[in-house]
């Protein structure tokens, strides 16, 4: 593999923009003040900008469209997955050695390989688009990767694959097919999901920016989603999941919106909660909650636990409260 290459640009029927708008309704950007914790509205404030929000209240879908067709270019996907700051040739070399890197462990964990067996990485990533229906919606927006073959490998590809592969396992070993995202980000591991797996029903929650690449990504799935606004959840609002998915924003949060969400699952009697999150709180960021201390006092208890070999010293953890004993499941 070599230095990344922007994918090349895809369009977005305007429909798909429409269709969003029929089920999320309108949307408020000054409600993005207090849903939004530190990290993000610097986020928001250095990279990705008030246009797209804006663009959002409004429901301007013509430049909606063109924003999102460029979405990695823009720099709306920072915070989420890497775009604009890979311009920088450093960073992104960089982060494509990091990437790169992980190919190896992602495939030991699959137990295609052995630790001390040497891998061709252009060989094995054929392999994986043979094993994975890995749609093309993830590549919208002039995504960064790699062309190898026939395929298009996403730059961020292989740390959501490995993760996917651990989601499946616990669905299957629990019988479990409704799930719930809170921070999908920009979408690739519950469309990787969805296409992977049968999923009956599903709901997201995020920041609208976010929200609405998850919706574009999962517009030509068979599953039936349900997307909300982040910045307008309503704590009472009443569902039927069974397991609960997060990725890399549950330190993120307001603690408010934490012990929202949480407390939210458990009126809903959620049994289950799946995390892949860094652990270590202030010492990794001063801004970062003690979500593990949120599950806990809802009565959430760490039934498993796996350090990730993608992505130390990231853990992956499901919680779990109910009546069935499942901690040597």
């Amino acid at each position: 593999m070599v230095e990344p290459i922007r994918h090349k640009h895809i369009k977005i029927d305007k429909k798909i923009f429409e269709s969003f708008f029929e089920e999320c309704g309108t949307y408020f950007s000054q409600d993005l003040n207090t849903s939004a914790s530190p990290i993000w509205t610097r986020v928001i404030n250095n990279e990705t900008g008030t246009e797209v929000f804006d663009s959002i209240e409004k429901k301007d879908i013509d430049k909606l469209k063109e924003l999102y067709e460029e979405y990695y270019v823009h720099g709306i996907s920072e915070g989420a997955s890497s775009g604009k700051a890979l311009s920088n040739e450093k960073y992104r070399h960089d982060k494509s050695q990091r990437n790169i890197f992980r190919i190896k462990p992602f495939a030991v964990h699959l137990e295609d390989y052995k630790e001390n067996e040497d891998i061709v990485v252009n060989d094995y990533m054929k392999k994986i688009f043979e094993r994975y229906k890995i749609p093309n919606e993830i590549n919208i927006g002039q995504t960064w990767g790699w062309n190898i073959g026939d395929n298009f490998v996403h730059f961020e590809l292989i740390d959501y694959l490995y993760f996917l592969d651990i989601i499946q396992k616990i669905l299957k070993e629990y019988n479990l097919d409704k799930t719930f995202f809170i921070g999908d980000g920009s979408g690739l591991l519950s469309c990787l999901l969805y296409n992977n797996y049968n999923i009956q029903k599903s709901t997201h929650v995020d920041l609208s920016h976010l929200l609405l690449r998850q919706y574009i990504n999962n517009s030509h799935c068979d599953v039936d989603v349900k997307h909300i606004y982040a910045e307008n959840f309503d704590e009472d609002m009443k569902h039927d999941t069974q397991i609960l998915i997060n990725q890399d924003s549950f330190p993120e949060m307001p603690l408010t919106s934490m012990e929202k969400y949480i407390k939210n699952m458990d009126d809903n009697n959620v049994p289950f909660v799946l995390s892949y999150n860094i652990e270590n709180g202030t010492e990794f960021n001063p801004n970062h909650i003690d979500y593990r201390k949120v599950l806990s006092d809802n009565g959430y208890e760490s039934v498993w636990r796996h350090f990730s070999t993608v992505r130390p010293p990231y853990v992956i953890e499901l919680f779990y409260k109910g009546d069935n004993d499942v901690s040597n499941g």
